[in-house]
């Protein structure tokens, strides 16, 4: 086991953007000047939970990520399970004891979390779309969560509502990498249900929609100048060009092209909303 191995398995760019998430959704809800130790305590709180919910992911998936992705940590054996369950534990304690510090408010909305988290992987995973929707809603769920932490829970509600459906939709084009073990193993998806094509097709119409939708703040008032220029430069291109290269391929290098790009994406749409609140 080295240090590598764990950072590896926590998954650390998703991790970042976790963390940046609830910094960047309290500065939204308030302001920059008005960050204080708890915004940076909860945000932690989370990573830690995030942490353990995918090392906890990995442990289930084990026999099935030893087909869909031998390079992870585990199948390539650089930890064991039992060490990989122990960290499991440490996260999820350091994750609640932060929270503890916070208030006993956030100390119970951190157990729904880690109970989320967990329950996803031992028993949301096998139904159809739920199990997409439960990730979109826990990635999303930090945003709601900076709102809160400053006392302004509306302020991360734009933001979160953008991270949930463009979550959704790489949970969906995760689906579709995964389409061969998930078959083998027995675990029903909507791709591999309703097929690689029409899963394309729902993507589409999902990032047809998503472009509209993150227009709507500008034309509302909402968010400023600054935020429909990065929106309609960069993030709205990202989505076409994402659009179309799963239209024309669904080879696995292509899928885990446009999951990355949409990824990508989260990262940009903070900034674009935090440029332009």
């Amino acid at each position: 086991m080295t240090v590598s191995a764990i950072i590896k398995i926590v998954r650390p760019i998703n991790l970042i953007i976790t963390l940046f998430s609830v910094v960047i959704a309290a500065a939204i809800s308030s302001s920059f000047s008005q960050l204080n130790a708890d915004v940076v305590i909860i945000a932690f709180s989370v990573v830690f939970s995030f942490a353990a919910g995918n090392v906890i992911n990995d442990v289930i998936d084990f026999e099935i990520d030893k087909i869909n992705r031998p390079d992870r940590v585990l199948p390539k054996g650089l930890i064991t399970i039992t060490q990989a369950k122990m960290f499991f534990i440490l996260f999820v304690i350091i994750s609640l004891f932060l929270s503890y510090l916070i208030s006993l408010k956030f100390f119970s909305i951190l157990i729904f979390l880690n109970m989320l988290l967990f329950l996803y992987s031992t028993h949301f995973k096998g139904i159809i779309l739920l199990s997409n929707l439960v990730v979109a809603f826990a990635t999303s769920f930090p945003l709601v969560l900076g709102g809160l932490v400053v006392g302004y829970v509306e302020g991360g509600l734009i933001p979160a509502a953008f991270a949930f459906l463009t979550n959704f939709i790489r949970e969906i084009i995760k689906d579709m990498e995964d389409v061969k073990g998930d078959k083998l193993k027995g675990i029903k998806t909507f791709p591999q249900i309703a097929g690689l094509n029409k899963a394309t097709d729902f993507n589409i119409i999902l990032l047809i929609s998503l472009i509209f939708l993150d227009m709507l703040p500008f034309i509302f008032d909402i968010y400023g100048i600054e935020y429909f220029v990065i929106i309609m430069v960069f993030v709205n291109p990202i989505f076409f060009y994402t659009m179309f290269i799963i239209y024309k391929s669904n080879e696995l290098s292509t899928l885990r092209k446009a999951s990355n790009l949409i990824k990508l994406n989260m990262l940009i749409g903070l900034v674009a909303i935090l440029i332009g609140a």
